[in-house]
């Protein structure tokens, strides 16, 4: 037994109210005896003793009623699990992302969820603070409401397109328990429990707060079908009046099933392939004028739709003209010859791309430019020169270490698996300079950098183009690499999908970007776009100029619905009390419960015990006596 309010005991000191009354009311009157009534005063007794008995049964009534009072606003609580608790600081996870929108018989995996939200605050009072985080909205403000409030968020929720990181959650959660410091606290983390939402190499941690995991859908989850990124022309943005392909791969469901793969551009089916799972469907199209195109990829619906459907945009453009400066060495020209033979590139003339063997015409350089470092490294401190007179924040020095190497980390739409490195420079930034990684050989090392030179990109590659410093000049992927070098990169080129949810980068010049909803968002070119809530076309213009397109598609992550088991949610979550039956969320909710809080039944006996109180109080009222006057006894006669 305890009390949630105890100062309110102190209001049990008005017992003495009616004591106090009951004593001072009562007078003891002066006896007159008369000789004649000495017979009623055995009647006399007996009522008054019905009398005392009846005013002390009032006031033991009376007392009572003060007593049950304060023990009501004292808010005592009975031993046992009832929903009373002490005000309690509760986090609500609720996953929304896009796996949550997958359809389960008749309900959306969401409806469930919300559900279970709801029913995990079924016992939260007024005095309880609550935040709901949808996990599906990393870019969502959540702020400390009451229950109610919290209530309504929940039923508002919607499905999104982004990822859920349900490891972050838990961390931010933790940390706005801790910040609230109201004694108690926990976390309802309602989710899916996707394997891919968690960060496998720790487990969460959220403090000292308890976490209750909410796996009510259990392991029955069917494999999801779903589609990757589509591709054209190998990574390679398609030339004009030439025709190209797109690859688009199919993944999960039932290796069994057969799965119809369109291709839409401009709102008009253009093609269309029957594939399995693990299998790409490649489709040639165009040929295209210059410009951009722009489409999707879409297969039939699924239990989860979202995923169904990827987006593209890619530039079309005339075959660069590629300049060369310095001896870039036979393999480089072969290479380049290819190309040319291909109709990928042209040699000569006006160049939109420079290719620079050792920095050679670097500082002169008007357009992008592609710098490979000489076989020779006492060449380097006249290639740091250039780099330094061109405005290039980057050095190439010659101390990393012997030994082959492999790319481990690349970003670049070549595949580089097979290339093994034998010699390598470091490519060194000097503090606060530009530039961004694009590959890393396998001891972290940068080998492939792009950067910027009074507004113009440069491209460093970290090893000489000879078969001695690498195997990439005699193997497959060294044209195309190179096209890529000349045609791909740093030339409004192929960019990758961005994903639901995550930021958009964009070009310095650029004003205003248009979400496929058709929102207008005004931007700084500085700065990345974090509206990315649609999967679609996202247009970027400066001023009314179109400056690029961006495809955005849903997280692929999303699409891989295993569900962790309890013991894997036990290795994920540090504390994690997981709940397997719907049916006991909402008695294992709040876990600082008190017992039953018998207020409701207190006011209800108060008033029972007042309502007795009038009825006997009533009792002993009666019609007013009537006396007759008595009067006094005549004196004897006397005989006259």
């Amino acid at each position: 037994m305890s009390f949630l309010s105890p100062l309110f005991l102190l209001a049990a000191a008005a017992v003495a109210v009616p004591l106090v009354l009951h004593l001072f009311h009562r007078q003891e009157g002066q006896r007159v005896v008369f000789p004649a009534l000495r017979y009623l005063l055995k009647t006399e007794k007996e009522h008054a003793r019905r009398i005392r008995l009846r005013q002390l049964l009032l006031l033991l009534l009376r007392c009572a009623v003060v007593v049950v009072l304060a023990l009501a606003g004292a808010r005592l609580v009975l031993a046992g699990r009832g929903a009373a608790h002490p005000p309690t600081a509760v986090v609500v996870l609720l996953d929304n992302s896009l796996s949550s929108g997958r359809v389960l018989g008749e309900d959306r995996v969401l409806d469930r969820l919300k559900d279970a939200a709801l029913e995990g605050l079924e016992a939260a009072t007024a005095e309880d603070r609550v935040w709901v985080l949808r996990v599906g909205e990393p870019w969502d403000i959540a702020v400390p409401g009451s229950a109610r409030a919290a209530r309504t968020r929940i039923l508002e929720t919607g499905v999104s397109g982004a990822r859920g990181d349900l490891s972050s959650a838990l961390r931010r959660a933790g940390q706005l328990l801790a910040d609230a410091d109201m004694g108690a606290g926990e976390i309802h983390l309602v989710s899916d429990l996707q394997a891919s939402a968690f960060d496998i190499s720790s487990a969460a941690e959220t403090g000292e707060y308890p976490v209750l995991v909410w796996r009510g859908l259990g392991d029955g989850m069917p494999a999801n079908r779903y589609l990757l990124e589509a591709q054209m022309g190998g990574g390679l943005p398609p030339l004009a009046n030439r025709r190209t392909e797109l690859a688009v791969g199919v993944s999960g469901g039932d290796p069994d099933d057969e799965v119809t793969v369109r291709l839409f551009i401009d709102g008009r089916v253009r093609g269309a392939a029957a594939v399995g799972p693990g299998q790409a469907a490649v489709l040639p199209i165009g040929p295209f004028a210059e410009g951009w195109v722009e489409g999707y990829a879409e297969a039939d619906p699924d239990a989860l739709r979202d995923d169904d459907r990827r987006w593209f945009a890619v530039p079309v453009r005339a075959p660069p003209r590629v300049g060369r400066s310095g001896d870039s060495g036979p393999f480089v020209e072969s290479a380049l010859e290819v190309l040319e033979e291909g109709g990928r590139i042209v040699l000569g003339g006006s160049p939109d791309v420079l290719l620079t063997a050792a920095g050679a015409g670097l500082p002169d350089s008007e357009v992008r430019t592609v710098v490979h470092p000489p076989a020779d490294p006492s060449l380097l401190p006249a290639l740091n020169r250039r780099l330094a007179d061109a405005g290039v924040e980057w050095r190439v020095r010659d101390d990393v270490g012997a030994g082959e190497v492999t790319v481990a980390e690349n970003r670049v739409p070549v595949d580089l698996e097979g290339v093994r490195i034998r010699r390598r420079y470091r490519l060194e930034a000097s503090p606060g300079a530009a530039g961004s990684v694009l590959a890393r050989v396998s001891d972290g090392t940068p080998w492939l950098v792009a950067t910027e030179a009074a507004g113009r990109p440069v491209l460093l590659i970290g090893s000489p183009m000879d078969d001695v410093a690498s195997t990439l000049p005699v193997d497959a992927a060294m044209v195309p690499l190179l096209e890529w070098f000349v045609t791909g990169w740093g030339a409004g080129g192929i960019r990758a999908p961005g994903e639901v949810g995550r930021s958009l980068p964009l070009p310095s010049t650029a004003t205003m970007v248009e979400d496929p909803v058709g929102v207008r968002w005004p931007v700084d070119g500085s700065l990345e776009l974090r509206s990315t809530r649609h999967a679609g076309i996202y247009r970027v213009f400066a001023g009314d100029s179109l400056l690029e397109l961006q495809a955005v598609n849903p997280p692929v992550r999303e699409s891989m619905t295993e569900v962790l088991d309890e013991a894997g949610v036990e290795r994920s979550i540090a504390g994690a009390r997981v709940v397997e039956d719907p049916r006991d969320w909402g008695r294992v909710a709040f876990t600082r419960r008190q017992g039953w809080e018998s207020w409701r039944a207190l006011l209800g006996v108060a008033l029972v015990l007042l309502l007795l109180e009038t009825w006997l109080a009533a009792s002993g009222v009666g019609p007013a006596a009537r006396t007759a006057p008595i009067s006094s006894p005549s004196p004897p006669r006397t005989a006259s």
